[in-house]
């Protein structure tokens, strides 16, 4: 879609996206509360390892979870990264790939209502084929959606932009929680009506991201003729030299994975909780509670850090907070049980403030031309983080949950060693960003 008005590239450009900041704010935050919102009640670390524990599914199912969501998320990044180079508007493409993401949302409230009783294994196979295709179109968009953000955001407003997003996030988190406490905890609604109604929930929050969506005034980007776009495999062979010559960028990819390996553990805090410390169904709400006050205490912090002392830093900051989480939950017993609802706090502060600090070091990283593919390129290297889920359920379901928090602390402390290389890089010299971001 073209915006509502005319703008040209350069710095007429960047005047653009300065006279509908404002708009442009506010409709991203309220697409990203919404998508928010929606994801919370049906929360991939809280609610739905407890659903498909109650469906029968095994841990290496439960982190298989983790497995489609992440390759959905980087497999795709390359390609959209090439469709939407050289061209002027990115909108269009954006709306298509999150509507088709969204459409299999509509079924799941009742593949759960009619068959989660009788045909438990079938409605485990629907969730992972929903949750699949969903990740995969919404992998398909973020490009398009990051370098709308990049061209419409100035840098130096982008960390209060994305501390603002993960405090609204955070706030509507909070509400989802005490929302799944109650349904889950309701004698009126029993399985599997209560994770329907959840279900229902995440639907309506994505269709309205995807309404907010609709509304986004788009900057113009550097485009170039149809003719003159290079074909998928010089595009690929690119990315090479653009890794190979941007030393930060490279360490940024290598710091990101080794941070994602933290996270191995995190489907089986709760499970841990429930099996270990005795804790019952309706405390599920209760841990996304404590996960979403966790982001919106810590989003203006975040926001504050990086626009005071920098991307960098503030994503070494944020890689610190991102080991604590395993080591707490190592720390947990039935007599410290009240550490896991400070894991998850510190979870739910991490849990955005990893992919916004990392999102903003990569922005400045790169020129705005190599942007896309910069994003594709970061986004695809993460694909081997897709491993981590079936690896976090092996090792849970051999050795069990404790050997798995031990393992996610590993990688925690790599990932913050190498965070803190990337933030004593330099930044290589580039040209002005013609639209002003």
């Amino acid at each position: 879609m073209q915006p509502a008005e005319p703008a040209e590239p350069g710095a007429a450009g960047g005047d653009y996206a300065a006279r509908h900041l404002r708009w442009n704010t506010a409709v991203l935050l309220a697409d990203a509360t919404s998508f928010y919102l929606g994801l919370a009640l049906f929360d991939g670390a809280t609610v739905l390892p407890v659903l498909l524990a109650t469906l029968g599914a095994s841990d290496m199912v439960v982190g298989t979870v983790r497995l489609l969501q992440t390759l959905g998320f980087t497999l795709p990044a390359l390609i959209a990264a090439h469709w939407i180079h050289g061209r002027a508007y990115h909108k269009s493409y954006l709306l298509w790939c999150c509507a088709g993401a969204r459409v299999g949302l509509f079924a799941l409230p009742f593949v759960l209502l009619f068959y989660a009783t009788s045909h438990p294994a079938l409605v485990v196979a629907a969730l992972l084929v929903i949750i699949g295709i969903f990740w995969l179109l919404d992998g398909a968009c973020a490009v398009s959606w990051f370098e709308i953000v990049a061209k419409s955001i100035p840098a130096r407003v982008r960390g209060r932009f994305f501390g603002g997003m993960q405090t609204l996030g955070g706030v509507v988190g909070m509400c989802a929680g005490g929302i799944v406490a109650s349904v889950l905890g309701s004698r009126a609604l029993p399985f599997p009506t209560n994770f329907a109604l959840l279900a229902v929930g995440w639907c309506v929050g994505a269709w309205l991201s995807q309404g907010f969506l609709t509304l986004i005034r788009e900057p113009v980007s550097h485009s170039v003729a149809k003719d003159e776009r290079p074909g998928f495999r010089d595009f690929l062979r690119s990315s090479i030299p653009l890794v190979r010559d941007n030393p930060r960028l490279a360490r940024l990819i290598v710091a990101r994975i080794a941070l994602d390996g933290a996270g191995l553990a995190a489907p089986f805090y709760v499970l841990y909780a429930q099996r270990a410390l005795a804790a019952p169904v309706a405390t599920v709400g209760l841990y996304a509670l404590a996960r979403s006050l966790g982001k919106v205490c810590t989003g203006p912090v975040w926001g504050w850090c990086a626009d005071r002392f920098g991307s960098s830093r503030s994503l070494w900051f944020v890689a610190w907070a991102v080991m604590a989480v395993p080591v707490l939950a190592l720390l947990c017993t039935p007599e410290t049980s009240w550490l896991m609802f400070v894991a998850f706090f510190l979870l739910g502060a991490v849990e955005d403030g990893l992919w916004m600090m990392f999102s903003t070091t990569l922005f400045e990283s790169v020129s705005a031309r190599q942007r896309p593919l910069a994003v594709g390129v970061a986004t695809v290297f993460q694909t081997p983080s897709a491993l981590y889920g079936p690896l976090g359920g092996l090792i849970s379901q051999r050795l069990g949950y404790r050997a798995a928090f031990a393992a996610a602390a590993c990688f925690g402390v790599a990932g913050a060693l190498l965070a803190g290389r990337v933030h004593r890089s330099r930044i290589a010299p580039s040209p002005p960003d013609p639209t002003g971001g």
